[in-house]
């Protein structure tokens, strides 16, 4: 268990796919984590068996509250060894937004990846028409590093997908340890 300020990550369990689906039946959630296909319960739970031992090859882990609560997830993904690089990805349930889980979770999973995956640069994409996620890695030192244009088709028209990284110098000039 990783243990932030506000929140505390874990592994996910195959019984926390009750609580992770309903997520996704809220429109505007699963648009901005980029579902565009509704789920059945029993695909949450096989996605959670394929992702639920957190390793090198990919960490995907649960959001708490202080309080024991499931509020989301956080991962890093697609990790290349050669380059010490890997993506994020963040989904707050909407119930707990803008209530600075998302900015803790950040922060925290960023502590592992550079403090115990020896990672160097981590690295995301977020649509422009969301500037709320934009606003959470701006704080936590993400950088925009490019675009990729008319790479979403969203809402009936092409959108955005804006590039954001941080290296680690970046993360603990920001955040030192200890």
């Amino acid at each position: 268990m990783l243990t932030g300020e506000r929140v505390r990550l874990r592994a996910l369990d195959v019984d926390d796919a009750a609580v992770v689906w309903p997520w996704y039946h809220d429109h505007e959630f699963s648009q901005l984590d980029g579902w565009r296909y509704p789920s059945s319960l029993s695909q949450k739970v096989d996605w959670i068996r394929g992702v639920s031992a957190p390793g090198y090859g990919g960490v995907f882990l649960g959001i708490e509250t202080e309080t024991g609560t499931l509020i989301g997830l956080v991962s890093l993904k697609r990790p290349v060894p050669e380059d010490r690089c890997a993506e994020f990805g963040i989904a707050i349930e909407r119930g707990h937004w803008d209530k600075g889980y998302g900015t803790d979770a950040t922060k925290t999973i960023l502590r592992f990846a550079f403090g115990e995956m020896n990672l160097h640069r981590v690295w995301l994409r977020v649509s422009d028409y969301n500037p709320r996620a934009q606003h959470v890695y701006e704080q936590c030192g993400f950088v925009v590093e490019g675009r990729e244009r008319e790479a979403r088709f969203h809402g009936g028209r092409w959108t955005d997908k804006i590039v954001m990284g941080i290296l680690e110098r970046e993360f603990f000039a920001r955040e030192p340890v200890g």
